[in-house]
């Protein structure tokens, strides 16, 4: 598990064990449910539609095959990525994905302009697919890769 799962996840119990200052009401904007999106390939990119992009950033991309244990996931925080026309291409250069094989990316993503209406920005976008004849074909993603 990586470093800021691990944080995330003491301070959650943390304030579960001392009294959360954050109110019910506030619980779904803060960890709202995850984007389940498509991947198409791209030339040699993997490019993942981000629906509704308006300010979103990346602040971190974590791609696996699925699986995997989590110690062993492939994950790299601020990557030189851009959400442009509506997805985000992740570059051969960047991670190799094999053919027949299924995996799972997940981008961790920011908005300012969220943050200032709601207090909190954050988002998260997962795809799960197979790549197969130089093309992603999806998969359907179990309750536990949520």
């Amino acid at each position: 598990m990586n470093f800021a799962v691990k944080l995330t996840l003491l301070s959650a119990s943390l304030l579960l064990l001392t009294g959360c200052p954050i109110m019910d009401r506030d619980l779904d904007l803060r960890y709202p449910e995850p984007d389940i999106t498509t991947a198409t390939k791209v030339d040699d990119n993997l490019c993942v539609a981000i629906p509704d992009p308006a300010d979103f950033q990346i602040r971190m991309v974590m791609i696996y095959p699925r699986n995997m244990p989590p110690k062993e996931r492939w994950y790299q925080l601020k990557p030189a990525l851009n959400v442009s026309d509506g997805q985000v291409c992740i570059p051969s250069s960047l991670y190799k994905f094999d053919s027949r094989r299924e995996y799972v990316v997940q981008l961790i993503m920011w908005s300012d302009e969220k943050a200032k209406r709601t207090k909190y920005g954050s988002r998260v976008v997962i795809s799960a697919f197979e790549i197969d004849n130089d093309h992603a074909w999806r998969v359907i993603l179990e309750e536990r890769e949520l």
